[in-house]
Order: structure tokens, then C-alpha cells, then sequence
């Protein structure tokens, strides 16, 4: 073996391991199981220098494989296109849990044709199982145009591949599974927050219309959903304050407010805090909200201010607004309103905090929340804008 054999074969070895960590980063960064599919299909296309990469996952009888994503099939097989266990090259190579190459994929007598999934275009297969713990959870294949002949090389850059992408698969599976449950911990947990508001309001001695308290469920409701909404569409467990303070400040404001002119500011710092402490501080936020636009304003109009700060180890919240103001005799302690009493019991009791009421001294209230840093799970995240 010549010198420049030995160098050629170096460089190639060097290029496979800088492909497998480069798949292997883009893997790390997927944040689903869909993405995470997407990105093993499409950089193992790039890297193998192949025109086509799919991957087939076990449905839940097991009794097929089904197209789980692909960069040379049609878009619209996706899901639909099924080959059952042990057909084809691909099923063969699950069911045997082996290597399969074949420089002319359709006369091999194990092929299996899947009509209008597109794989007519394509002259040579090799295909691999998925392997997790074991247990065969599915297989990957490439395909080429021409006919081609897999080199041992490209039998073994399309192993670490492989073997990678069981292992992140099984990772995802495992994070996604973890994720259901917490989603239903918290759901189950919310509605009975729900119920536990809606009692709460039956029991009221207060002379309220069935508009109103209507109104107060909904609002409520609507706070409890924004946390929900946040944490779907960021694919999180925590939450950033200042966003959700925000909607639902302002969801509060629009449901309660028909035409008057109230003008509604949030500024201060970013945190995010674990959905739990979201949760409460959403509630809060909303009768804190409402209580301005209630008894501070009382539909008047006006202007309220929410600002979000920290002081040593608490996290500060304020409501400010320029109505009324408190009455002479105010007591927070002796007050019999629902508003007030949630609010105390979500900050004080659910999150060790202190709340306080005070009049400004130019008129209006000022409502203050201080809540531990240590007890919402919360990370300084952006300066004073």
C-alpha cells in the first residue's frame, strides 16, 4: 500500500468522523421527535452523498414500519406509507436485524414496492435497523439514483449514523414521554384550580350579577391558558414572566374594559419561572389587573402601569394605577373580597411571598408582590428596557 493510499484513506476516515459529529451536533439541537427525524434524513443525504434517506419507525402493534420521515420519498407518504413487518428490504433489515445492500434494489427477491411513495426513481438501497436497548424500533435506508455499489466505508459511515440516530431517537422518545406526563400533571393540577376558583366564587356572599362572575370565571380561565399556550409553543417546562404577565394583562383589560380609555404599560425585567409558579403568578396578575380596572378606575378610564423587577433574592411586581385610590378605612386584612383573598393565597401561602396594598400618594394604588427567587425556579434573563 503506497504512501498516498494511506493518505487518501486518512483524509476519508477524518471526513467520516467530522460527518458523525456534525450529524451528532445537529441531533443535540433538534428540540422534537419530528425535527430530530428531519435532521438525521437530511444531513445523512448531505453527508453520504446519496439522494434519498428514510426512516421507519414500528407502529404500536409492531406489525408494520412506518415512513417516518424522508428526503427522496414524497412528502405525502409521510405517515401514510406502510410496509408491513419484514417486507422489503428495509423490513428485512429490521426483522433480521441486519445490513442490507443492494446495488439493483428492485430485482433483489426481497424488494417490495410501495406504489406512489415515489421509490421507482431510485436504482440501488442499503438499509439498516434501529436499534435501541436491543429491541428493534425501526430502520433507516439510503438511496441513490444510479446504481451503485456501497463501499465497505460507506457501510461503516452509515453504521455510526445508524447507531447514532437510535440512540437519539430513543432519547427523544424517552423526553417526549416525560414531557405527556408532566402535561397532564399540570393539566389535571390547573382544572382543579379551576374547580377551586368556581367554588370559591358559589360561596361569596357578595351581590354579584351571573355577567359578572361570568366575566371573573373567564378572566381567570383565560390566565390559567396563557401559561398553557406559552409552554406549547416554546416546548418548555418553564416560562418567561414578562411575556405571560403581558397577555395576560392585557386579555383582562380588553374582556373588562368595552370602549373605555385605559392606557396599559408591562416593563421592568425578564425571569423564567417553572409553570407552577407561572401558574399562580398568572392568577395574581389577573386580579391584580382586574381589581384596578374594578374599584381603582371603576371603567372611568386611566392608566396602569405592570413593572417587573428583583430586590437581593425577590423577584417584585407591581400593579399601579391612577383611580380612586383605597377608601380611608381600607383594610387588607379585614377585606372580605375574592379578588384580595386569591390573591394572598396565591402569593403568601402557595409562594412565600408578601403582598402588599397602598395608596399612592398622587391618588390611585399601588399593589406590591414579592416572591423568593429560590421558591419559582428563576433565571435572570434581560436587562431594564
Amino acid at each position: 500500500m503506497t504512501d498516498e493510499t494511506v493518505k487518501r484513506q486518512l483524509q476519508q476516515k477524518i471526513a467520516q468522523l467530522a460527518a458523525v459529529r456534525e450529524i451528532s451536533r445537529a441531533i443535540a439541537e433538534a428540540r422534537d421527535l419530528d425535527s430530530t427525524l428531519d435532521l438525521i434524513t437530511r444531513r445523512t443525504t448531505e453527508v453520504m452523498g446519496v439522494q434519498s434517506c428514510s426512516i421507519y419507525l414500528y407502529n404500536r402493534s409492531g406489525d408494520a414500519l412506518v415512513l417516518a420521515a424522508s428526503t427522496g420519498l414524497r412528502a405525502t407518504g409521510i405517515g401514510q406509507v406502510m410496509l408491513p413487518k419484514g417486507a422489503g428490504l428495509t423490513g428485512w433489515a429490521a426483522e433480521h436485524r441486519e445490513v442490507v445492500t443492494a446495488t439493483h434494489a428492485a430485482a433483489d427477491p426481497r424488494f417490495f414496492r410501495v406504489l406512489g411513495s415515489g421509490e421507482s426513481r431510485f436504482a440501488s438501497l442499503m438499509a439498516m435497523p434501529l436499534l435501541a436497548r436491543g429491541t428493534a424500533i425501526g430502520a433507516i435506508n439510503v438511496q441513490t439514483a444510479e446504481f451503485h455499489q456501497f463501499s465497505a466505508d460507506e457501510i461503516e459511515l452509515f453504521s455510526f449514523i445508524t447507531d447514532l440516530a437510535a440512540t437519539a431517537l430513543e432519547k427523544t422518545k424517552s423526553v417526549h414521554a416525560a414531557v405527556v406526563q408532566e402535561i397532564h400533571h399540570r393539566v389535571k393540577n390547573n382544572l382543579q384550580t379551576i374547580a377551586m376558583l368556581l367554588r370559591l366564587q358559589l360561596a361569596q356572599d357578595e351581590t354579584h350579577s351571573p355577567r359578572e362572575i361570568l366575566r371573573e370565571s373567564i378572566n381567570r380561565v383565560l390566565s390559567i391558558a396563557a401559561v398553557h399556550e406559552i409552554l406549547a409553543h416554546e416546548h418548555h417546562t418553564q416560562v418567561a414572566l414578562k411575556n405571560l404577565v403581558s397577555q395576560v394583562a392585557h386579555t383582562v383589560t380588553q374582556t373588562m374594559t368595552l370602549g373605555e380609555q385605559v392606557s396599559l404599560t408591562v416593563s421592568g425585567e425578564d425571569f423564567v419561572v417553572s409553570s407552577q409558579a407561572a401558574t399562580h403568578i398568572a392568577l395574581a396578575v389577573n386580579e391584580l389587573v382586574q381589581n384596578s380596572l374594578e374599584h381603582g378606575l371603576r371603567r372611568a378610564g386611566g392608566n396602569i402601569a405592570v413593572t417587573i423587577g428583583h430586590y437581593e433574592n425577590l423577584l417584585t411586581l407591581t400593579v399601579r394605577d391612577d383611580g380612586a385610590g383605597l377608601p380611608a378605612d381600607f383594610r387588607i386584612g379585614e377585606s372580605d373580597g375574592l379578588g384580595l383573598e386569591l390573591i394572598r393565597t396565591l402569593v403568601e401561602e402557595d409562594l412565600g411571598g408578601e403582598f402588599r396594598l397602598a395608596a399612592n400618594g398622587d391618588g390611585g394604588t399601588t399593589a406590591t408582590v414579592r416572591l423568593p427567587l429560590a421558591a419559582i425556579s428563576v433565571d435572570r434573563r434581560l436587562t431594564y428596557v
